[in-house]
């Protein structure tokens, strides 16, 4: 029996224009954003919290990704603080 190999995931890094926001991630559990992107480990039956802290974060960036795309982002994130 031949094992096969998972594909490898390329690593996460925020990029350059989400930076601004870094401060504004909630849910975050204290971990870093990179952390909680990258992590192949955790499922719920190991770690059910951290899966949350992961879907959470996940949403955030998949937010910020499309709302940057359409190019519906300010610029400066302390514009629209209130």
């Amino acid at each position: 029996m031949s094992k096969t190999k998972e594909a490898k995931r390329p690593v996460w890094r925020m990029p350059d224009w989400m930076e601004p926001y870094r401060d504004l991630f909630q849910n975050t559990g204290g971990n870093p954003i990179e952390e909680l992107m990258n992590d192949t480990g955790s499922n719920l039956f190991n770690n059910a919290v951290r899966v949350a802290l992961i879907a959470a974060v996940d949403g955030q960036v998949c937010l910020l990704s499309r709302l940057h795309t359409r190019g519906l982002l300010t610029s400066n994130p302390e514009v629209q603080k209130i």
